[in-house]
């Protein structure tokens, strides 16, 4: 209605008029109804429900008793309503409680041209909206329903159905009075007279708009008494749908946005609530359906042909059975699942599953969230370990499964047979179901201590990784360590400094002094802590002039120390690590202060910033590690000439990060320092929160990491993922590559993401963003991806201050087989040499922007790429050309003009969109595509912001809004 109207008005389905229906239409789409139920009522006859609807401010909503009527259909139904019904069954002989919908007959229908009359007959569970509607204009209204769920099982009973329906798949219809009881209402659906919501159900001459944010509404209450469940009653509130939308952010996706946009979406995004799925996808889903066709066998392992509406006698549509599966994706045990075209296997989970907690916990609002430690039972437990047929005891477990193993173990399940779930509670007692869902990865198959790895793998975990600190889900005896960072600075000599302390569970924790360390008995040599092998790092980031930008608003510089080889080092070890390590005392005491003497951070520099943690090389910079607990064993590597250790347990810390407070020399930074000579930081557009909403802990799932979980914190994912960094003819900025590898379904399979495949038919590209992909604010603050924000003026927020984003440089290798010349640097010398082949898996994951920017051209030389050194002794190489280059301390190495570039933010917006329409865009609008950088230097600068810009025709923010 008009502004200030004391309603709002929904219209109907006349085609009549017009402009009347496009008003309507755009009050539809925007409306956010909210539903109460007042009461239902079920005598001896239908139930009767009473509800009001009101908008987002409170406003009544009248007008939605439109109908419609195909010319199949023997009564009208009411297109933008939805009811169902469902009873609590309660939990008998070990098996949890269940819903048992009462909607489970159909509505008869007429052939359109004899009109002959298909009677009702059984059905899947459905919902009712075939009923009487009173809309009593004040936004309250009256629904009596079409079937009634008094009779309802004499009603089936009388019903002839043939192979393979059978009745007995629709489990007790009889109608309870005295069972907790579940109605459901929905408003959703396209505005009336537009699409086919018309009154004969054809397509109307006004394009279908859908409601964007469609409600679910539930209501638990007991029919005999009419009133909400009480203490006693019965429930079954396990998981809400505020913990879906912590990864799904919309659960079911937006009505009527793209499938690119929205491939989690299902049901047309008209159902969001979990609990309403609940009384749908019960186990009568299974009415009609066959059992699984197992095309093949590998032992234990079933790979299935077709559907798989039933698997081992279980209704994959069952919701915890459903959901558990999808969840678990790749790591089920059997093949090829299928139901309803929902493919579970080849879904990805972005954290560890055995995160139980995460969907399910004991609040007020989910006070049965903890069943899934304290029920277990073959239907939730067997969804995921689907490897074990209950009924004879064998199979295979999952963890067998996970590490290769295909063999049948006739004793898979230790308690053999079971006929119900009566004795699971016998075994699986809470904290052993607890124990044995913490979350702990394994050591990655392939690190670099294994003489078995292949290929060796240094930059992984050599460990087992706990990820469970955040919820107190972590192993007996393992220690919570935390860093605390005081301060960063630049001292006088120009050298970073960070003043820290580490805590364990809490308690800021002294390191070993070295003289008078023990040595740790699991590694046979002193350590920074007793029971720990290895430490974090102390990283700095900052910026330098780059490419005629005289304060970048990217980092382009790193620099690091380990601390364990410092701290070695000022003892009387023989370390080489480039600081020292004091103690300090005073008010300061219990803090320590880490100084890398060798590096220095020019004057010029910019954005400088420092934090902890970050260490993740098992082969020179050990991550901290704790050593001493028996489940987690400390053992020597099996590599050839490696010393570190593997194993042990390492305990996710927390990366911490602070701006440089002082050291900022103000009369030449000018606006990159403040007043009291602090350094402005660099723009900030993400929240670490906003990433591990889905992830829990960034950088560990449930069979892999990446990083070794130690870079872990997104907003920092920019110090080492920066504009210079490239691989494979890919950008490595963050930017690029952390849109690129959530837009997997925007780009297609026609521009798969290829950087870091594993093999040609798995990548990047199978990832399944479990969320609305155009809803940037998933990941980052209000009004900083449009560069909105009020700072975005200074030199560390303006967009005109991002450098080029490097695509490639050096000598590359462009088709399989071929090869490319290498130069080794000697006294000043460059000598020639032949590289390996390019390998098959290398020529795909190569970028093919690169290959067609290169003309497919083996040893095609793209340049050197932008290095400073930030170290104290003169750096030598060789140019790919075999030009030896000196870069002296504090000297810049200038990017060659022939590398390949993309504009900034080009490069972003190309990690989705990437047709050729696309990139042609981006080409006439200045931007730099793969271009050598010498060219975009003196070319037009993309004028992206023009148009894109906050407030401007088509502002980042608009264009992406879900509206």
């Amino acid at each position: 209605g008009p502004s200030g109207s004391s309603m709002v008005t929904v219209g109907s389905n006349t085609e009549t008029a017009p402009s009347v229906i496009a008003a309507n239409a755009v009050t539809w789409a925007a409306l956010v109804p909210t539903v109460t139920v007042q009461s239902v009522a079920i005598a001896a006859s239908a139930p009767v429900v009473k509800f009001t609807v009101a908008d987002a401010a409170g406003r009544p909503v009248i007008g939605l008793g439109n109908t419609t009527k195909s010319s199949t259909a023997t009564v009208a139904s009411y297109p933008n309503l939805a009811f169902a019904m469902a009873k609590l069954v309660p939990a008998v002989s070990g098996s949890p409680s269940k819903w048992v919908s009462y909607i489970v007959t159909t509505v008869p229908t007429k052939n359109a041209t004899t009109g002959v009359v298909t009677p009702a007959a059984p059905t899947r569970p459905s919902t009712d909206n075939t009923g009487k509607l009173v809309d009593n204009g004040d936004g309250s209204y009256q629904y009596t329903f079409y079937r009634d769920v008094t009779t309802i099982k004499a009603q089936v009973a009388a019903m002839t159905v043939t192979a393979p329906n059978d009745k007995a798949a629709l489990g007790d219809l009889t109608y309870d009075p005295n069972a907790t009881t579940r109605v459901t209402v929905v408003v959703s659906g396209n505005a009336p007279g537009t699409g086919t919501n018309t009154p004969t159900a054809t397509a109307s001459s006004v394009a279908a708009v859908p409601m964007v944010a469609p409600t679910n509404y539930y209501y638990d209450f007991v029919p005999a008494t009419g009133k909400p469940p009480t203490a006693t009653d019965p429930e079954r509130l396990i998981t809400s749908t505020a913990t879906c939308n912590n990864c799904h952010q919309v659960l079911g996706g937006l009505p009527g946005a793209a499938s690119d946009a929205n491939v989690a979406a299902f049901h047309g995004g008209s159902r969001n609530n979990a609990a309403y799925c609940v009384v749908c996808h019960t186990a009568q889903r299974g009415y009609g359906q066959v059992e699984a066709t197992v095309a093949s066998t590998n032992g234990a392992i079933k790979t299935f042909s077709g559907s798989t509406y039933i698997v081992s006698a279980r209704t994959v549509g069952n919701f915890p059975n459903m959901i558990h599966k999808i969840h678990e994706g790749g790591l089920l045990v059997n093949k090829m699942y299928n139901y309803g075209g929902v493919l579970a296997n080849d879904t990805t989970y972005p954290q560890d599953v055995r995160n139980c907690q995460n969907c399910h916990t004991q609040t007020t609002a989910t006070p049965q969230g903890g069943n899934w430690m304290t029920q277990p039972n073959t239907v939730a437990c067997g969804s995921c370990h689907d490897g074990i047929n209950f009924a004879t005891g064998g199979g295979i477990k999952l963890k067998a499964a996970m590490l290769g193993g295909t063999t049948y173990n006739p004793e898979a399940h230790p308690a053999g047979p079971l006929t119900d779930d009566t004795t699971c509670v016998l075994c699986h007692k809470p904290a052993a179901i607890d124990v044995y869902h913490l979350p702990v990865t394994p050591p990655n198959p392939n690190n670099a201590l294994l003489a078995e790895a292949s290929p060796p793998n240094a930059n992984t975990n050599a460990a087992w990784i706990a990820s469970g600190a955040v919820d107190n889900r972590l192993p007996t005896g393992a220690i919570v360590v935390t860093y605390n960072v005081k301060s960063v600075s630049r001292n006088a000599s120009k050298q970073p400094v960070m003043v820290f302390q580490m805590l364990q569970n809490g308690v800021a924790t002294p390191l070993n002094v070295f003289a008078s360390a023990t040595v740790n008995p699991a590694t046979g040599q002193k350590e920074i802590w007793n029971n720990f092998m290895g430490s974090p790092s102390a990283y700095f980031v900052f910026a330098v002039p780059q490419d005629g930008i005289a304060q970048p608003s990217d980092f382009n510089v790193s620099v690091s120390g380990w601390l364990r080889s410092i701290w070695y080092n000022n003892g009387t070890g023989t370390g080489t690590g480039a600081g020292t390590l004091e103690a300090l005392t005073g008010a300061d005491a219990g803090y320590y202060k880490v100084t890398l003497t060798g590096v220095t951070v020019p004057d010029n520099a910019v954005m400088l910033t420092g934090g902890l943690g970050y260490t993740y090389n098992v082969t020179s910079t050990l991550p901290l590690t704790q050593t001493n607990l028996e489940a987690y064993p400390v053992t020597a590597a099996t590599a050839t000439g490696q010393t570190n250790k593997k194993g042990g347990l390492i305990v996710i810390a927390p990366n911490v990060q602070v701006v440089a407070s002082s050291g900022c020399p103000t009369a030449t930074g000018g606006t990159a320092c403040t007043s009291s000579g602090a350094y402005v930081p660099r723009r900030v557009i993400v929240q670490d929160s906003k990433c591990d909403a889905c992830h829990q802990v960034l950088g560990t799932f449930t069979e892999d990491a990446f990083h070794a979980g130690q870079r872990n914190d997104g907003t920092t994912c920019s110090w080492c993922h920066r504009p210079n960094q490239t691989s494979s003819g890919w950008s490595a900025d963050s930017a690029a590559f952390v849109h690129a590898i959530h837009a997997a379904g925007k780009r297609g399979d026609a521009n798969k993401y290829t950087w870091h495949a594993a093999s040609t038919t798995e990548g990047f590209w199978d990832i399944g963003y479990p969320g609305i992909l155009n809803n940037c604010q998933g990941c980052h603050l209000p009004n900083t991806y449009n560069y909105g924000t009020s700072t975005s003026t200074t030199p560390m927020n303006n967009p005109d201050n991002r450098p080029f984003r490097t695509v490639a440089t050096g000598r590359n290798a462009l088709t399989a087989g071929a090869t490319t010349t290498t130069y080794t640097y000697a006294a000043g010398a460059c000598t020639a040499g032949t590289s390996a082949a390019q390998t098959d898996l290398g020529a795909f994951s190569l970028s093919p922007y690169l290959i067609t920017a290169s003309g497919s051209a083996s040893n095609i030389d793209l340049g050197v790429g932008f290095s400073y050194n930030a170290g104290l002794a003169t750096s030598n190489g060789c140019k790919p050309d075999g030009t030896p280059y000196s870069n002296p301390a504090g000297g810049t190495l200038a990017a060659g003009s022939s590398t390949l570039v993309t504009s900034p933010t080009v490069t972003v917006c190309s990690a989705c969109h990437v047709t050729s329409d696309a990139i042609s865009h981006f080409k006439i609008n200045g931007a730099a595509w793969y271009q050598a950088r010498g060219v975009a230097l003196n070319g037009t600068n993309e004028t992206c912001l023009v148009c894109h810009g906050s407030g401007r025709i088509a502002d980042i923010a608009v264009m992406h809004s879900q509206q």
